[in-house]
């Protein structure tokens, strides 16, 4: 196990070019996000992003907790494995094969968040998943964009195809027993789902604890999903793309964690 102390430098790494920057101070901004919202797992969890122009991604040191994470100690993995900055330590490995298996697969695809929140793993233990009973079921994009696959501790073979499947055409796969992996062609439409399907796990949790006390459950009919999806979907403001709260989530950084663009 190679253990690190994060030592941000500031710096950019050799060869790192204006796009990849940019990449690494995006991919920085949602580790430190989530600890903001309170929705980490100590030094687990992993996220990735694509570089843009190459076949590579990047992602952090495995053992580093969210707020170590700065723009310049993420490290950059080919598609090939191989490590561009071991000066910055070893990625966890499922972030490079996960990552290199769905960017490879959707060039319109550039994020992914793997995240296991408490309320992500308490839906995914549920034979039904995720159901219609709350505004962050719609925000997401409803139930039709979200596969479900078995929890698998390594990334064999038949696991990778698998996940594959589950999540093409999806913009996020709920793991059981595990949690959730979320998709997104920028970082802020991967943020804003991971965001909105952690609260509308949250409330299903909740929903159920009144359902047990005896309250009469209302779920969102078929029909006014789809209407409001249509709705939302041509909205200005709720397109799911994220792009408004993302900004106003990086300014919320750069006042109170401005560590992560160094």
């Amino acid at each position: 196990m190679n253990i690190m102390t994060p030592t941000p430098t500031g710096q950019r790494p050799a060869n790192c070019s204006d796009a990849e920057w940019e990449a690494r101070c995006e991919l920085a901004a949602i580790y430190n996000a989530l600890v903001k919202y309170r929705l980490t797992d100590i030094t687990n969890q992993w996220h990735a992003i694509r570089v843009p122009g190459e076949d590579a991604l990047l992602t952090h040191h495995y053992g580093w907790m969210h707020e170590e994470v700065t723009a310049s100690n993420l490290i950059k993995v080919g598609f090939d494995r191989t490590n561009h900055n071991p000066e910055n330590g070893e990625p966890n490995p499922s972030a490079t094969e996960i990552g290199k298996l769905f960017f490879e697969a959707d060039p319109t695809m550039n994020c992914i968040m793997h995240v296991h929140t408490k309320a992500i793993m308490g839906v995914s233990a549920q034979k039904d998943g995720l159901q219609p009973l709350s505004q962050a079921y719609l925000m997401i994009g409803g139930g039709e964009v979200i596969g479900y696959t078995d929890y698998e501790f390594e990334c064999t073979d038949d696991f990778l195809s698998g996940l594959l499947k589950a999540g093409l055409g999806r913009k996020a796969i709920i793991e059981a027993w595990h949690g959730a992996f979320v998709f997104g062609a920028t970082a802020g439409e991967t943020f804003f789902r991971s965001f909105y399907l952690d609260q509308a796990c949250a409330v299903q949790l909740e929903v159920q604890k009144s359902a047990a006390g005896g309250a009469v459950i209302r779920e969102i009919p078929v029909t006014e999903i789809r209407r409001h999806l249509a709705d939302m979907n041509s909205s200005d403001w709720y397109g799911y793309e994220g792009e408004l709260e993302w900004l106003a989530i990086r300014r919320r950084l750069d006042v109170e964690a401005p560590h992560y663009r160094a």
